[in-house]
């Protein structure tokens, strides 16, 4: 009796071995996803992983390996480090061994943050599988799919500060003016103005369509003009900085700002709100400092606009002679005195 259960069991683990060898690496599947595809530098990612095991069978032995992008820092405590971090001469790898059931799965999540501005792969992972005997080891690879792009992290300088005061100011005279018991006067509707500048009063006793004279001031907005640089990096980077601080501040506000630059971070019509500012925000992470025209050119062109009640706001590296000769033009026909930042005065 004891030989045929011997031969019983033999026989049954020979089956299940002859079928763990049919390649079960392709019956896993793996998945990622990012709590965000934007962060400042230092702020902290969540990348999620799932390995799903599709076989009918169980998988005794599964190995699944991280080895994240060089610019990639792992922000987890030191009890996760000792468990799982290996880091050697090849970077930092992230391990875990565990079995994984028939139609089961495995999951985790790792935090990190990103060392500096740009746009990074996320890095490679490695998933490993034997059969039943642990006998044939198997191995797949892949990049980890996805992308993270760094933007410029948030500064607080003495030109910010400055600047609040000038935030501050263009806030109050939107507050005051959108105040619809300060009304200048009535005309004709033309056609062109928003419809909440019709006064249903008046254009009832007219009998015609009548608008309230209060349209130019309800059009408070601001621009922030860039002027890219790329002779002094460094100074570039303060200055992406100094923009995208501008423009948290101006979205805290409520104000709606635009953005124009003389390079690859464009120009971003007016707008308000969370994927406005994540867009501009975007357009910093990607940039790699390249002028297309001079700051001139970037003037003359806001000026062809003729954007009235709008305030400016100037960031650039430097302030030489041929910057100050265009920020001077604008002043002459500005209907607000432009906000000048400047990367160089403003480093500690």
């Amino acid at each position: 009796m004891i030989p045929f259960v011997l031969l019983f069991t033999v026989l049954i683990v020979a089956a299940v071995e002859i079928l763990s060898r049919r390649d079960e690496v392709r019956h896993l599947h793996v998945s990622f996803s990012l709590d965000t595809q934007l962060a400042e530098p230092g702020e902290k990612v969540t990348l999620r992983y799932t390995v799903s095991n599709f076989s009918a069978l169980p998988l005794l032995f599964t190995g699944f390996t991280l080895r994240l992008n060089s610019v990639l820092t792992i922000e987890e405590d030191e009890a996760f480090q000792r468990r799982h971090a290996i880091t050697d001469f090849t970077g930092t790898r992230v391990n875990y061994r565990f079995s994984l059931g028939a139609r089961r799965q495995f999951s985790g999540k790792l935090r990190f943050s990103v060392k500096q501005r740009g746009l990074y792969d996320l890095g490679k992972y490695y998933l490993e599988t034997g059969d039943f005997l642990g006998i044939k080891p198997m191995l797949r690879s892949s990049e980890i799919p996805g992308r993270i792009i760094c933007t410029a992290a948030s500064c607080d300088t003495p030109s910010i500060r400055a600047l609040g005061g000038v935030i501050g100011a263009v806030s109050v005279r939107r507050f005051i003016h959108d105040d619809p018991s300060m009304v200048m006067g009535y005309s004709d509707y033309s056609g062109r103005e928003p419809m909440k500048q019709i006064s249903w009063n008046q254009t009832a006793k007219a009998g015609k369509l009548i608008v309230r004279q209060n349209d130019f001031t309800t059009d408070s907005s601001a621009e922030v003009l860039v002027n890219i640089d790329p002779t002094s990096r460094p100074l570039m980077e303060r200055c992406l900085s100094l923009t995208g601080t501008v423009c948290r501040l101006l979205e805290a506000k409520k104000i709606p700002y635009s953005l124009r630059s003389n390079g690859d971070l464009f120009s971003i019509t007016e707008g308000l709100g969370t994927s406005h500012l994540f867009f501009i925000q975007r357009r910093i992470g990607l940039s790699r400092l390249t002028a297309y025209t001079g700051f001139p050119e970037l003037i003359e062109n806001c000026l062809r606009q003729k954007r009235t009640n709008c305030t400016f706001i100037i960031i650039t590296p430097i302030l030489d002679e041929s910057c100050q000769s265009a920020v001077d033009r604008l002043k002459r026909y500005a209907d607000q005195k432009p906000a000048v930042l400047c990367a160089e005065e403003d480093e500690p």
